[in-house]
């Protein structure tokens, strides 16, 4: 495989962003991270790419979205071939930034949609094997989300760790009252909806609060099981200490998911916990459900991992945000989307920032109208999706077709 050296950029380290600075791709690593100028005659048959000064980032490390459900169910009654949809939304990824894509698949009631049932979840779960270990654009993972109130499906979470089918774990409980949907006026109105009667929305809400969970013997058994394996834990939508206490005492949780309160995400981060919160949440500027807001918790020093959630062009747009809003430096936003992301699922020795000895997963970033854009993506050091931007179509006898 030919070097590869991307000079004229402004690279963005750990630490640091290098003007005019340069790398140099060997091998599907990085080899070399150093200004421009002096790799102009020690690689003398690489082939040279030209950034233009724009930005050179490390690829982004998604670690919740839960995208793919959407592209492959796009409407309730359509459903879209698994790995059809997996071929397309790899080429939307790449182009949006992410070259590493846990897809967050949830093991919940499967009435709220087909592709959740236990048959899809584990077709779907084998094509992320398949793919990651076959041809593929990015690095797919499988992030098993297992809702607690599932108690039919506990065998089938049991099975997905014993054969080590997803490589993160996370427990979550949307049981409306606590959590997430603590306010049961929103979920009423935001999260339900429909036509139903308020006397029918009542007794909806009475029954989902009164489902069945599994034990906290059972909860424990997993959380050991995965533990044991060396799979990552989170925890999701914590509401309070007690909550941390439980998740990091009994469930080897490292991760804290949308905390729903600041001094939770506080809590969470003294007790050596990677905090996650939304990507979207920071370009809205405040969370959908009305819990914390990114922005607020970026601000209170307790925010490490920047994730889409459901809307993966986020991140990217989310990083150069915190910026421009003042609330970071770009390598401490980049971190966000790909070194505190990797270090959290164990993967940070071989991905995750541009240093020598990382796999050459990079990204050049232009600016069109003050609008960050993916120009150029590299995975393993090879180009994998490139966008060019022309202001003119101009046919061989001059005529222009805009």
């Amino acid at each position: 495989m030919q070097d590869i050296i991307i000079y004229n950029a402004n690279v963005v380290t750990p630490d640091r962003v290098i003007p005019q600075g340069a790398v140099v791709l060997r091998d599907h690593m990085i080899e070399e991270v150093t200004d421009s100028r002096q790799v102009e005659d020690r690689y003398p048959h690489a082939q040279r790419v030209d950034a233009a000064g724009d930005y050179l980032l490390p690829g982004f490390i998604d670690i919740h979205s839960d995208n793919i459900e959407t592209v492959i169910q796009p409407r309730p009654q359509s459903m879209i071939d698994f790995e059809l949809a997996m071929r397309e939304q790899e080429k939307q990824l790449a182009s949006q930034g992410i070259t590493t894509m846990y897809h967050s698949l949830s093991i919940v009631d499967a009435a709220t949609r087909k592709l959740r049932t236990p048959e899809n979840l584990k077709k779907l779960a084998e094509l992320i094997r398949q793919f990651h270990e076959g041809d593929h654009l990015i690095r797919h993972r499988f992030h098993c989300r297992y809702d607690i109130t599932n108690v039919q499906c506990y065998p089938l979470l049991l099975e997905f760790i014993r054969q080590e089918k997803m490589q993160l774990l996370s427990f979550m409980d949307h049981t409306p009252g606590q959590g997430q949907y603590r306010d049961l006026e929103f979920f009423k109105n935001q999260v339900m909806g429909g036509s139903e009667s308020d006397e029918e929305k009542d007794r909806i809400l009475k029954q989902r609060m009164e489902r069945a969970k599994v034990t906290e013997e059972q909860l424990k058994q997993a959380a050991d099981l995965a533990w044991e394996k060396g799979i990552p834990i989170a925890s999701h939508d914590d509401d309070s200490v007690e909550k941390l206490d439980y998740v990091t005492g009994q469930l080897h949780a490292g991760i804290c998911e949308f905390p729903v309160e600041l001094s939770v995400a506080q809590e969470a981060r003294k007790r050596g916990m990677q905090v996650v919160v939304g990507a979207t949440n920071v370009l809205m500027g405040r969370s959908h459900s009305g819990n914390l807001s990114a922005l607020e918790a970026i601000r209170g020093g307790c925010a490490d991992i920047l994730v889409s959630d459901y809307f993966p062009p986020a991140i990217l747009h989310a990083v150069f945000r915190l910026v421009e809003q003042g609330l970071l430096t770009l390598p401490q936003a980049a971190a966000m989307a790909s070194r505190n992301p990797a270090k959290a699922v164990g993967i940070d020795s071989w991905v995750g920032s541009i240093e020598p000895g990382k796999c050459g997963d990079l990204l050049i970033v232009t600016r069109k109208n003050n609008i960050p854009v993916v120009r150029q993506t590299y995975i393993n050091g090879e180009p994998v999706a490139a966008v060019q931007y022309r202001n003119d179509f101009v046919g061989k006898d001059g005529t222009r077709y805009d």
